[in-house]
This record gives C-alpha cells, structure tokens and sequence, in this order.
C-alpha cells in the first residue's frame, strides 16, 4: 500500500499564494469515475486533472450544505452544528476561505445550487460570492434553485479573466448530477435511474474538459493547485435508498478526490490508498502553501497521512422522522455503524457493505464503539442550534431537490432507519409526486403512509401541503391541527397554520398558531411582525 508518508521527504510543495481551484461535483459516486475503475462510461476529462487520486476517501455527512460546510470548516458536523440543508452557518466561522483570505487571496465562489446560497452563511472569507439565485429574471445567470454548470463555469471564468497574476482561490460548485435530471440517457437501460446519472456525468466532464482548456490557455493551470471532488455520492438503489441523506453506506459517503499540482513540486504517488475524510482537505492545501492551520481545524494534512479514524454520520432520520440517528467510525477497513440494529463491515472484502459482521465479530465492534464515543465526547458541541430557514421558499426549494427542510431534534425514538425503509420510500415517492404536480398520487401515497403509521408527522404536514396545492384548505387544514394534537409543538404544521390564516387575513388565529413554535426562526419572528402590525388598533 502507498501512503504519502513514504513520500513526503522527496516531495516539493507548491509555494505560497499559488492559486487554488477547489472544484466540487455535488452527488458524485467515486466508482462512476473512469480513474476509479468505472465501465459503462468513460470520464476523460475529469480523469486528466490527476496528479494524485485518493481512492478511499469518505464524506462526512451526505448532505449538500452540511458537508460543505465540514469541508471548509475542517469540523465535524456534529461540532459545527450544521447537519441540515436548511440551516445557517453561524458568523464568526474559520473556514479554508477566510485563511487563505488573511494570507492576502483574492476569494471568489460560484456556486450551482441556492442550497448553497450565500444566505446560508459559507459565503465567509469570500471577497465574491456568486448565487443569483432569486435574482431578476433579466440576468442570465439566475435562478430559484440551481443552474447549470456551464453557466458557473463561465462565471469562474471570467472572474479568473479579471485577476490575472493575482493569488486566487476559487470554489466551483456544479449540481447537474443532482436529481431531477434534465438529460436523457443515449440508450434504453434497466437501471433508469443510474443511467440517467451517467448521462449527466458525461455532460459535467465536457464542460470541465473545456473549463480545463481554459484554465491552460490562459496560464492557470501549470501554476495552481486543482482539487476536484465531491460532497457525497448518491445511492442509486444500493440498500434500498435511491438518493442520499437516508442511510450512512459507502455509495453515498465515498467520494473522489483528484489533485492537480502546480508545475515544478515533485509528483506525489499517482494513487494514495490511504483512508482519509473531506475534512482532511482544508489541511492539506494550507499544508502544501505552507500555511499554519488554525487550531480549530480537526482534519489532517494529507501530506503526511498516516492511519486515523474516519467519522461519518446522517442525522436526517431522526430530524424529519423522529427515528434513530446513524453515526460510523472507520478504522483501516474496518467500519463500524452505531444504530439500534448496529453493523460492522469489512470493506477490503466486502465493500458494497452486504455482509453485517456485527455477530460474527463482535471484539472488532466491541473496539470501534468506545472509540467513537470518545471521538464524540472530545469535541464541544454548539450550546445553541443553528438558525433554520423555514421559510415558503426554501421549503419549496427543497422539497423540489427531495428534501424535507423541518424537524425539531428534541430528540428520536429506538425506531431504526432501517426497520422504517419502506416508509421513507413511499415518502419519497410521494414528495416527488406533489413536487412533480401529480397531486392525485401525492396525496394517495401520504394517506397510505398514514394507515401504516398515523404518528407520522412528516407525511401528515406534507399531505396539508399536497391538499392546498389541490385547492382543498379545508383538507389541509384539517391535517396540520391533526399533527398538532399529536404533538403540540411540532413546528412545521404550526407554521404551515400560522401562514394559512395570514393568507385569509385571520391574525388572530395565525398568532395562536405562530407562538405555539417553541424557539421561533428568522421566518417566523417575521411572520410575527407582520401579525402583530396587522392586530394594532
């Protein structure tokens, strides 16, 4: 096995203030990658960025906002509170941005998703910061939720264009291979939902192939440091999850990342097989321009890697659902799951995770448990919960990409994610039904969750949803006061009543229902002005 360890006396690294092009490819599998072994497409273009490729590199949490902000951060979303997509991270933050920013880079972000909007805080140390997303119509490069990566292409491009021979450090985020995908495949498939994958990742490695000519053409690409990656991958049916967020297996959490280095360092090993995480990242770059890292950063420089834990964790269940959060700890190719129902694979011999261990090997897992807990234990959590964003458009936004955006972390059952799987799938299928305004079958799938289990407020306060977007407020009304009788301070249907009857203009009954949200958001205290204006004699 190569480890950088053995090659980090022979190795020259790149010199201070060299540019730095992080490039992140939202929802992107590594085994899709031609440079790690994938058939049914080739990838030449991304292939061509690697110097290095480490192949056994692991997300941390597989969400958009929440890994970003780990891999910036280098913190563990659990330390960082971000473990949502709806959430914001907090001023103050020291993420890779505002380091090199001190060290005098330029700083600039284009991003292809309004997940990733600046209203979500990881605009911090960026001198610009590039999502037009709600922007007039009249601008080209606008959108409510995403755009294509063409369009933040040549965003970045001209961006670079203007600050030439200057220090710079560009993030590009592309999100053409998050569902629902726009590009049909060039061939009939038993497997649509990976083909239609596929042909999206085709079209992201032309346009990065052309980003890539650019970046020669105009003198970036012999002097900068390039990083491709991704935040997490997508689970195209392994395990029963057909997108990402749900379960912690190796189809969403391992990810590629190739690096490109400047001209003149030394060739580092062309594969490192090293297990290693994305908050590794940040370190690696400071470590490779020779900057300090701040004491608040818990990854470590892959320069000098060497074995170490590698944390992992969803939270998703037990925010939407009220069930069982998951949490991973992988030691060399051991990887252990903490849930209900615990698991324990060995991925050097069984990488697709379709053997449980967890019996047959109950010393390795007696191991990994207490070191997890101490790794937990080690690090302060926030006192207070991030800000959410509940507002109507970002719910909208969200619920679009086939993510739910409320919940309440007071706390989760026993219930494993597992046990419950296919609940969460006919949740999913109705979400992208109402989402898809086939509300028929919406709101018949939500009813039918509902038989299975009548304490499911997700599905109660997303079939209110489906019913006013039938034109039936009765119906939906009726279904949000239902949740609040089960649980009075489920916050989604409060808001969902408070917003209802600001509509019809009865604020004495939306103030009822908006102070009944135990700690109000940003939206609903403005809600509450807007109530509170409207109840003045």
């Amino acid at each position: 096995m190569k480890c950088l360890l053995t090659f980090a006396f022979f190795v020259s690294l790149a010199a201070a203030q060299d540019p730095v092009i992080l490039i992140s490819i939202d929802t992107l599998r590594a085994d899709h990658l031609s440079s790690y072994g994938y058939q049914k497409i080739k990838t030449p273009n991304i292939d061509s960025f690697a110097g290095t490729v480490f192949t056994d590199v692991n997300s941390q949490i597989p969400l958009t906002l929440p890994s970003h902000t780990s891999l910036f951060t280098s913190t563990y979303p659990f330390e960082n509170g971000i473990e949502e997509n709806a959430e914001v991270v907090p001023a103050g933050a020291v993420t890779l941005a505002s380091v090199l920013h001190s060290h005098g880079y330029k700083t600039a972000a284009f991003v292809g998703s309004n997940i990733l909007d600046r209203s979500r805080g990881l605009d911090q140390g960026f001198d610009d910061y590039d999502s037009p997303f709600g922007a007039p119509r009249s601008n080209p490069y606008s959108s409510r939720v995403r755009r294509d990566g063409a369009l933040v292409l040549r965003a970045a491009n001209a961006w670079l264009a203007a600050h030439r021979n200057q220090p710079v450090f560009v993030f590009v985020h592309l999100f053409d291979l998050h569902t629902p995908y726009k590009l049909k495949p060039s061939q009939a498939s038993n497997e649509p939902e990976t083909a239609g994958y596929d042909a999206e990742l085709e079209y992201i490695d032309q346009i990065l192939g052309r980003f890539r000519q650019s970046l020669a053409d105009n003198g970036w690409w012999k002097k900068s440091f390039v990083v491709i990656l991704a935040d997490h991958g997508e689970s195209l049916g392994d395990h029963g999850e057909f997108s990402h967020g749900y379960f912690i297996y190796e189809s969403t959490l391992h990810v590629p990342l190739i690096v490109h280095w400047p001209e003149g360092s030394t060739t580092l090993p062309e594969r490192v097989t090293e297990p290693a995480g994305l908050i590794d990242v940040a370190p690696t770059i400071l470590d490779a321009l020779h900057f300090p890292l701040p004491p608040s950063f818990d990854g470590i420089s892959l320069l000098h890697n060497g074995p170490h834990a590698i944390y992992s964790e969803s939270v998703y269940a037990r925010d939407s659902f009220n069930w069982a959060a998951l949490r991973s700890l992988r030691v060399a190719n051991w990887k252990y799951i903490e849930a209900p129902h615990p698991e324990l694979y060995d991925l050097s011999k069984d990488p697709h995770e379709k053997s449980n261990l967890i019996g047959a090997n109950a010393a390795q897992a007696a191991a990994l448990r207490p070191e997890l807990s101490r790794l937990m234990a080690s690090h302060v959590r926030p006192q207070n919960p991030p800000a959410r964003d509940t507002s109507g458009a970002t719910k909208k936004a969200l619920g679009s990409l086939g993510y739910l955006s409320g919940g309440s972390r007071k706390g989760s059952s026993n219930e494993d994610p597992k046990d419950r799987l296919v609940e969460y799938q006919m949740f999913d299928r109705a979400l992208d039904a109402m989402y898809s305004q086939r509300l028929d079958a919406a709101i018949k799938g939500f009813r039918e969750i509902l038989i299975l289990d009548k304490n499911n407020l997700p599905a109660r306060d997303t079939l209110g949803d489906a019913y006013m977007r039938a034109g039936k407020p009765d119906e939906a009304v009726r279904e949000w006061t239902t949740a609040l009788a089960s649980d009075p301070q489920y916050a989604p249907a409060a808001q969902a009543l408070g917003e209802y009857y600001i509509g019809i203009k009865d604020w004495p009954k939306a103030r009822t229902y908006l102070l009944q949200i135990h700690s109000p958001d940003p939206t609903v205290r403005q809600e509450l002005e807007v109530v509170d204006r409207n109840l003045r004699p």
